[in-house]
Formats: C-alpha cells, sequence, structure tokens
C-alpha cells in the first residue's frame, strides 16, 4: 500500500468531494444595532442577479425599510410557528417556489417568537405556571429547537441570509465587554459557528476627502476582534466591506484569485 494514491468516491455510502467544491449557496448572519439597516442590506439580495428573487420570511414587521430600496422584494409574515414550519417544508421541497434567496428577519425576534409559542404548549398542559418564567427545561428546549431553525434553512438549496440585533456582554472576571448577535443562552456564541459568514453592520462617521466633512458610512466587519464576534469562512471578504450590498458581498466571494489565468476559448 505504500505510496499509492486512493481516490475515493463514496464512504460509508455518502458521496467524497474535495473541499474545494463548496456549496455554491451564501448563508450569512447580519447583526447590529437597531436602525442600522440590517433588513435593508439583506434586500439588497434582491438586487444581485445571482440571489434573486428574494423573499423576507418576516416576523418582526420591519420591512417598510425595503419600500423605497427594494420594492419588489417578496415577504411572507409570519404570526405562528406552525406557520414558519409550513414556509421551510414549501421552500425544502417544492421544486417551484421560484425563490433563490431567503431572509429570517429576525434571530432576536425568532427566538423570542419561539419561546412564546413554548410557554403557551405548557400552560395548556399546565395552568399553575407563571407563562412569563420559563424554567430551565423550557429554556433548553428553546435553544435546541433554534439550534435547529438555524441549520434546517442554512441547509436549504438556496441562499440563507439571517439577521439579528446585537447585544453587550460583560465579563464580570475580566471587565471586557464583547458586542455579539442578541440571542439567549448559549446560542449567541453557537450561531457564529453554524454560518460561513457573521457580519456586525454599524455606522461610523468617516471623512470622505481632506478638509472635508465627516459622513456616516455603514461598515461590516467579518473578521473577529478582542470584542467583536465576526468572521468569514470563505477568507474573500476584507476584514471591513464598506457601504455594503449583497451585490458587493457576493462579488468579492466570487472574485477569481489574483494571478488566476483567464480561460481561452
Amino acid at each position: 500500500m505504500s505510496g499509492e494514491v486512493l481516490t475515493a468516491r463514496s464512504l460509508g455510502g455518502l458521496q467524497v468531494v474535495p473541499v474545494q467544491q463548496r456549496s455554491p449557496f451564501l448563508n450569512l448572519l447580519i447583526y447590529g444595532d437597531s436602525g442600522v439597516g440590517k433588513t435593508t442590506l439583506a434586500g439588497s439580495a434582491d438586487a444581485c442577479p445571482a440571489l434573486r428573487p428574494a423573499i423576507v420570511v418576516d416576523f418582526e414587521g420591519g420591512t417598510q425599510s425595503l419600500v423605497a430600496s427594494y420594492p419588489d422584494v417578496n415577504q411572507v409574515r409570519v404570526t405562528t410557528w406552525k406557520e414558519m414550519q409550513a414556509i421551510y417544508d414549501e421552500l425544502r421541497m417544492s421544486e417551484t417556489h421560484g425563490y433563490s434567496t431567503v431572509i429570517l428577519d429576525s434571530l432576536t425576534e425568532i427566538q423570542k417568537f419561539n419561546m412564546y409559542e413554548i410557554m403557551l404548549e405548557l400552560i395548556a398542559v399546565h395552568p399553575e405556571r407563571d407563562e412569563d418564567v420559563p424554567s430551565m427545561r423550557e429554556w433548553g428546549r428553546n435553544l435546541e429547537q433554534m439550534r435547529k431553525f438555524v441549520r434546517a434553512f442554512r441547509d436549504l438549496p438556496m441562499n440563507s441570509i439571517f439577521t439579528a440585533l446585537a447585544k453587550q456582554d460583560k465579563n464580570d472576571r475580566t471587565g471586557v465587554v464583547t458586542v455579539l448577535p442578541s440571542l439567549s443562552g448559549k446560542l449567541a456564541q453557537e450561531v457564529a459557528a453554524f454560518l460561513d459568514i457573521v457580519g456586525y453592520y454599524y455606522i461610523k462617521p468617516v471623512i470622505q476627502e481632506e478638509g472635508g466633512e465627516a459622513l456616516d458610512t455603514r461598515l461590516l466587519l467579518v473578521s473577529k476582534t478582542e470584542t467583536i464576534v465576526a468572521k468569514d469562512r470563505t477568507q474573500k471578504l476584507p476584514m471591513v466591506v464598506e457601504q455594503p450590498t449583497m451585490q458587493k458581498i457576493f462579488d468579492y466571494i466570487n472574485a477569481k484569485p489574483k494571478g488566476e489565468a483567464k480561460k481561452t476559448v
């Protein structure tokens, strides 16, 4: 066997492929403070031919911001977890839904929504319980259902974009304040491991020209720092994407490596 090169086609009945054959679909999380423009950035997928058409699964009722910028984006307002399951089933099983990108807006609200559903089920069986005070068992169910939710939509045969609010978490021992997605429990840290790109979206005054006035510039940080949770598994994006759109993000990720020769016909 020494020196012999084996080319595996399958292993345990599963297809084996080179790691360079990555999924053609994007999956990412955009998180930031309220009003920074997370929904608008996610909705810009509908202006990118490779990601269009896009649909927003709206838990927040916050799609009004898209009217002026991307009015052709479709939306569906979800009010029950059963409706959410029906949407997922349609996107997973139907070949005729026609969408290239699904936007989940937002994970922060979705987690709260899921907990409300869990508590309603609990009160129906145990009316003596306080519906506003979940126990460790309910929190455990909530976290596990949210893990399954993110993974399920991430693994759909289409692009998936999640949004979330940001929160600050102070380490009582070190005093260090970390900015991370506003999700309860371990999910705030775990969600970064589930997705290829996690970007912290914020606004910063930037001087455009020497001697000029500072203008508010939107920035998407996709590299982890000592105090901010972020990541870019593609390693194609700059540390900070200025004035980001989904078209710009798509172009970065799909750009040919420098020095790559052009194919000749």
